[in-house]
């Protein structure tokens, strides 16, 4: 099947769960549950990762949310979960990484009401250097020099000249680079920048949040989460360097805010990223909660530190017209569609 063809076979199947009430009367048969959307970046520009939501339409699925009543903080929306209350489908927004787009939280962006929200900061890239990610985006669009050699990565030549180059390298580099153990990935990624000779970038379009910033976030009730402190996957480390990179980022937080914080992420978040020993470390810390990038509805009796979130992003709940779809944001997140997808392969 084609990717268009899926595409459109996805849209028509959450047209129809939706507006026939399927969906509605799927989430009912299940009960009570809890929908983290999982966020990075709130900002209109193009994003060659899929980590960027513009703010209108964030702006309207708050506003969905709101009109269901459905949107909460993320310790209420747990607590829902056990609550002797009709059984409800709750919503809650969670951000990764720290990076100072995400002030629009705060700045009316998002509509006159506070949004309720986790941001989930890499303590050791506050006020710094952004996540690797973002340090390759800015090396290729402020570049002075075109030719890059990753021909020790084994992925060859790139002329960044040319679109279908740029592109090949933001498919190519990431899912090699994650490979790598942290301080390989640092070197290579300082390589790329020796080679691209990037312009400065100006201290006012800097990618990641200062500490200011964050005091502003946790002033107008958004909770400060850790996130490690490196963006280390936790996987790959030893024992103590998990620890630490855990341990750390809550003292830094406390340190910085005068209190502690309750949640927590795992950067890159999938079943190959983290462990029993780091969910151990994770609740050893004083942390109350940890999210993953597992998708998935959190129901009664999940485990607080293997929450489930739904990645969202740009391209994420559009219509194959490019128009934000309610139908497709509903029906995915009800967890039906997903249902079905498991259903059908078994």
């Amino acid at each position: 099947m084609t990717t268009s063809l899926r595409t459109w076979v996805r849209y028509l199947l959450a047209l129809g769960s939706h507006y026939s009430g399927l969906d509605a009367l799927y989430r009912r048969c299940r009960g009570a549950g809890l929908v983290i959307l999982m966020l990075h970046r709130l900002r209109d520009d193009h994003d060659p990762y899929p980590l960027s939501v513009p703010r209108a339409q964030l702006r309207q699925i708050v506003a969905w949310l709101r009109e269901r009543s459905a949107l909460v903080a993320l310790g209420d929306g747990l607590a829902s979960l056990s609550s002797i209350r009709a059984p409800r489908v709750n919503y809650a927004l969670t951000f990764d990484d720290g990076y100072r787009d995400n002030l629009g939280l705060v700045d009316g962006a998002l509509g006159r009401e506070p949004v309720p929200a986790v941001v989930y900061v890499a303590t050791g890239h506050i006020g710094g250097e952004p996540i690797w990610a973002y340090r390759v985006v800015h090396a290729v669009e402020s570049r002075s020099r075109d030719q890059i050699d990753l021909g020790g990565l084994g992925l060859g030549h790139f002329d960044l000249s040319l679109a279908d180059d740029r592109h090949r390298l933001y498919t190519l580099l990431p899912p090699r680079l994650k490979t790598l153990k942290p301080a390989e990935l640092q070197t290579w990624v300082d390589r790329i920048c020796e080679q691209a000779r990037p312009r400065p970038l100006p201290h006012d379009d800097r990618d990641m949040l200062e500490w200011d910033d964050v005091r502003r976030l946790a002033a107008n009730g958004v909770e400060i989460g850790g996130h490690t402190c490196s963006h280390a996957i936790l996987s790959r480390l030893d024992d103590s360097a998990a620890s630490e990179e855990i341990g750390l980022s809550r003292a830094s937080i406390a340190a910085e805010l005068g209190q502690a914080p309750r949640h927590f992420a795992y950067p890159n978040g999938s079943n190959a990223d983290f462990g029993d020993r780091d969910v151990r470390l994770v609740r050893e810390a004083g942390f109350e909660t940890a999210t993953t990038s597992i998708e998935g509805v959190n129901r009664r009796g999940a485990d607080p530190y293997r929450l489930r979130r739904y990645n969202v992003h740009e391209d994420r709940f559009r219509a194959p017209s490019g128009r934000l779809s309610r139908a497709l944001f509903f029906s995915e997140t009800s967890g039906m569609l997903g249902w079905l997808r498991e259903w059908r392969a078994a």
